[in-house]
């Protein structure tokens, strides 16, 4: 099931995705700091204690679409709330030289992007609470379609059936 879930994110992605710097400039929105995110650190140890998922948001500074995503999508308050309720989300600049701890090993913030395949921006990866990668999408996602990624993750229907499996059996 995890396949399907990985398929229909990897089509999701070709649609959406940001890699270059002139994307910047096509979309300027304010970047807005929200009270929810956590270090990697934190996240890891409050996900394996409490068995909730950890989102990571990995941006870059000069991705517009980085920006708009943690404006809207992050922004919308069913993103939040199913956030609060499946997960820990943290974000890492994939640009970063900061030293940071993911089990058990010292990475810089792009070291770990690069340990994930991250090679285009924004990147969501959902990770298991022992911090197994679940699923990897790649570019922008709009705020109705993340709040069911979320949901589909974190209620951890993809042990038991395809996202469009689980879309149709909640409309």
């Amino acid at each position: 099931m995890k396949l399907h879930f990985l398929l229909l994110l990897a089509s999701v992605a070709a649609l959406s995705s940001c890699n270059s710097s002139s994307d910047a400039a096509e979309i300027q929105t304010g970047n807005t700091d929200y009270d929810f995110w956590v270090t990697i650190e934190e996240a890891q140890e409050m996900a394996y204690n409490e068995g909730k998922h950890i989102v990571l948001d990995v941006y870059t500074e000069w991705c517009g679409f980085c920006r708009r995503m943690n404006q809207e999508t992050y922004g919308d308050e069913r993103v939040q709330e199913a956030l609060n309720r499946y997960f820990y989300p943290v974000r890492i600049d994939a640009e970063s030289g900061q030293e940071i701890t993911f089990l058990d090993e010292s990475y810089t913030m792009q070291d770990l992007s690069l340990q994930f395949g991250v090679r285009s921006f924004p990147t969501t990866i959902f990770l298991s609470p022992e911090g197994e990668p679940l699923a990897v999408q790649s570019g922008f996602i709009e705020a109705q379609q993340f709040y069911q990624m979320l949901s589909f993750v974190g209620s951890e229907s993809y042990q038991s059936k395809s996202f469009q499996q689980y879309i149709e059996s909640n409309q």
